[in-house]
C-alpha cells in the first residue's frame, strides 16, 4: 500500500476530497482537483475525445471452437452494447467509466447478479466513495463503499468492475490530474491571468505617488478608493480625481515578453502529451498536413485507444464469465472501423483482400454494414493467372507454353495462324488446366495436375 493509501484508509470520503484539494495545489498557485482540471480546455478535449470514442465502439461477445472464432448472442452483450441498468445506455455506462478512469485514475461499477450468479445489471460507482482494502483473514481485495444514507457496505472483488490507469502496485491506479497537476495548473493560471487582464480593460495595476506623511488608514483608503474606481472593463476608461500631490506610475509589461500565446499553445500540447492523445484531435492543427493527419489518427487509436480497449475487455473477461466460460468465451472491443481511412483506401484494401482470397464478399459488406448476398457471397475468389510454385514445379511445360503477346493488327490486317512445313507433323498441344477461381470456406482446392 503506497503512501496516499495509507493516508485515504483512514479518511472518509468527503475528507479525501478536501484533502486531495490541500494537496493537488500546483506550483502556479491554483489547486487542481478533478473537478477544476476539467474546466481546462484542453483536458476537457482530452477526456472527451476518448471517453465517446471508447463509448462508441461497438462491444462483441465471441466463443472460440475447433470451428473458428464465432459471434454469440449473450446477455452480457445486451449489457455492454445497449443497457447495462435501467437507468442508462451503455453510451453513457461506457462514458462515464472513461471519464472516472481519466480524472481519478479508477473507474469501479458493482455488477448485480440474479440467483444463478449471472449478471443482470452493472451500476456505477464513483470513485470519490470507494477504498480499496484487504480482507484480514482471507487477504483477497475488496471494496469498501461509503454512501451518505446506507452508510458502509463491502463488495468482494469479483463483484465490482475496476478499470484503473497506471499504478504503483498494479490494483490501484495513479490519478492522471494529480500527476500532471503542475502542468495543468500552469494553464489554469494562464486562463486565469488572461480573464482577469481582459476584465480590466487590458491595464495592468498602477503605483501611485502620495504626498508623505500619510497614515496607514488614510493610505488603505486611498487604495480602496482607487481599486474600486479602475477595476473592471466598464471602469478602465473613466477618469478619476486623485487628491492634490498625488502621482500615478503606470506598471506594464508586453505581453510578447511573457510569451503569452506560446505559454498557452505550450500548455494545451503538454495535457496531450499527458493522455497520449494527437494535438490535432483537441483541435491544435499547428503541425498538422494533408499528408500525415491520416497517420496521426491512426497513432492514436493505437496509442491511446487500443490500451484502454485491452484494460476493459480483460477486466470484463475476468469478472463477468464463469470459470467454466472463461478462455473459450470473450469479448471484443471492435477498434478497427477506426483505422479504416477515407472511402477511396477503403476499397484498394478491400480489393486486394478479396483478390488474394483473404476476405468474401460477404465479410466485405460486413464490415461496411451492409446486408451479406447469400451463400454465394461466402466463396473466396483468387484471380484466375494465378497459380501455385509447386503446379509450375510438377508441370514444367506449362511454362514454356506462356505465349508471348504481340503488338495490335494494322488496319485491315488479318492475324492468321501460321501453317506448318510440308510433311512436319503436327506440334503435339499441351493441355493446362488451371486452377480453380473460388476457394471455399472448408478449404483450399486439392493438388492441381
Amino acid at each position: 500500500m503506497n503512501l496516499w493509501r495509507r493516508f485515504t484508509a483512514m479518511l472518509t470520503p468527503r475528507r479525501v476530497q478536501r484533502e486531495r484539494v490541500y494537496l493537488s495545489t500546483s506550483q502556479a498557485g491554483m489547486a487542481v482537483t478533478e473537478d477544476t482540471a476539467l474546466t481546462f480546455a484542453a483536458v476537457w478535449a482530452c477526456v472527451s475525445v476518448i471517453s465517446r470514442t471508447m463509448a462508441a465502439l461497438p462491444w462483441r461477445v465471441f466463443e472460440q471452437s475447433q470451428q473458428g472464432r464465432q459471434p454469440v448472442n449473450a446477455s452480457i452483450g445486451w449489457l455492454l452494447n445497449n443497457q447495462p441498468n435501467h437507468e442508462m445506455t451503455a453510451f453513457s455506462f461506457r462514458e462515464t467509466l472513461m471519464l472516472h478512469v481519466l480524472t481519478w485514475g479508477n473507474a469501479y461499477a458493482e455488477i448485480q447478479r440474479d440467483l444463478a450468479g449471472r449478471p443482470m445489471a452493472l451500476w456505477i460507482i464513483t470513485p470519490d466513495r470507494v477504498c480499496i482494502e484487504r480482507d484480514e483473514t482471507t487477504k483477497e481485495l475488496r471494496y469498501r463503499v461509503y454512501d451518505d444514507s446506507a452508510g458502509q457496505s463491502l463488495l468482494p472483488a469479483a463483484d465490482v468492475l475496476h478499470i484503473h490507469g497506471m499504478g504503483f502496485d498494479g490494483i490501484y491506479g495513479y490519478s492522471p490530474v494529480r500527476m500532471a497537476s503542475r502542468s495543468i495548473g500552469s494553464g489554469l493560471a494562464q486562463d486565469a491571468f488572461g480573464a482577469a487582464f481582459f476584465a480590466n480593460g487590458t491595464v495592468f495595476g498602477a503605483m501611485v505617488e502620495m504626498p508623505g506623511g500619510m497614515k496607514p488608514e488614510q493610505i488603505e483608503l486611498a487604495e480602496s478608493y482607487l481599486n474600486s474606481s479602475r477595476q473592471g472593463p466598464d471602469k478602465a476608461f473613466k477618469v478619476k480625481v486623485v487628491p492634490a500631490g498625488a502621482k500615478a506610475h503606470q506598471l506594464s509589461m508586453p505581453m510578447t515578453d511573457a510569451q503569452f500565446l506560446e505559454s498557452r499553445k505550450f500548455s494545451v500540447t503538454e495535457v496531450a502529451r499527458w493522455y497520449g492523445v494527437p494535438p490535432h484531435k483537441i483541435a491544435d492543427l499547428d503541425r498538422s498536413t494533408n499528408n500525415n493527419i491520416e497517420h496521426q489518427g491512426i497513432e492514436f487509436v493505437t496509442d491511446a485507444i487500443v490500451p484502454w480497449a485491452v484494460r476493459l475487455e480483460q477486466e470484463v473477461n475476468l469478472k463477468l464469465f464463469g470459470i467454466r466460460a472463461q478462455g473459450r468465451v470473450y469479448t471484443k472491443l471492435m477498434v478497427n472501423a477506426l483505422m479504416r481511412g477515407d472511402a477511396k483506401s477503403r476499397a484498394e484494401y478491400y480489393r486486394t483482400m478479396t483478390q488474394i482470397g483473404a476476405m468474401s464478399i460477404n465479410e466485405v459488406r460486413e464490415l461496411e454494414e451492409l446486408n451479406t448476398i447469400g451463400e454465394a457471397g461466402d466463396e473466396h475468389l483468387v484471380q484466375l493467372n494465378q497459380t501455385t510454385l509447386e503446379y509450375l514445379v510438377e508441370n514444367p511445360d506449362a511454362k514454356s507454353n506462356t505465349a508471348t503477346p504481340s503488338g495490335p493488327a494494322e488496319p485491315g490486317q488479318v492475324d492468321t495462324p501460321e501453317e506448318p512445313p510440308a510433311g512436319a507433323e503436327p506440334a503435339a498441344t499441351t493441355e493446362i488446366h488451371a486452377p480453380s477461381t473460388s476457394l471455399r470456406r472448408s478449404g483450399a482446392g486439392g493438388r492441381h495436375s
